[in-house]
């Protein structure tokens, strides 16, 4: 949660800048969304690929039966920015400042309600999760691919 909080911590203090431009703003509120999902899947020795694509972070919640933060399904709108800001393309629309700030702070309250709790008993030789699904068919090709690392 450690680079998710930095993500955030700039979001947070340049939002209110109208001269601040806004794919800079969108792309901090992806990756704060990112790792703190990330960080949830982390916790839950969920493996996951390496990518951008919240659609799909998402998905692993289900499959692992994790709750989802509040308005879950407005998350996958902030993937864009991820890449539009990386991959030097310009978003079809400008972000909303207010929802993404929303969005954060309550994926925020989420992940750390998630990372709070105490897992169930688990049997420590069980064997590791299986690995996820490839990523193809979910949306932009920059987001495919990639390992099974768990940082952030």
């Amino acid at each position: 949660m450690e680079k998710a909080a930095g993500d955030e911590k700039i979001l947070v203090r340049l939002i209110d800048d109208e001269d601040i431009p806004d794919d800079g703003l969108g792309f901090h509120a992806q990756q704060a969304v990112e790792k703190m999902i990330k960080a949830v899947l982390a916790k839950s020795e969920i493996a996951y690929e390496r990518t951008h694509n919240i659609a799909y972070l998402l998905k692993l919640l289900d499959g692992a039966s994790i709750p989802k933060p509040a308005r879950a399904d407005d998350l996958p709108n902030l993937s864009p920015w991820a890449a539009e800001l990386r991959y030097g393309r310009q978003p079809e629309t400008a972000p909303d400042r207010a929802e993404m700030r929303i969005l954060v702070e309550q994926t925020k309250v989420w992940a750390d309600t998630q990372l709070a709790t105490t897992p169930v008993d688990e049997d420590e030789d069980e064997a590791p999760p299986p690995r996820p699904a490839p990523t193809e068919g979910l949306g932009r090709p920059e987001t495919r691919g990639g390992s099974s690392r768990t940082d952030g």
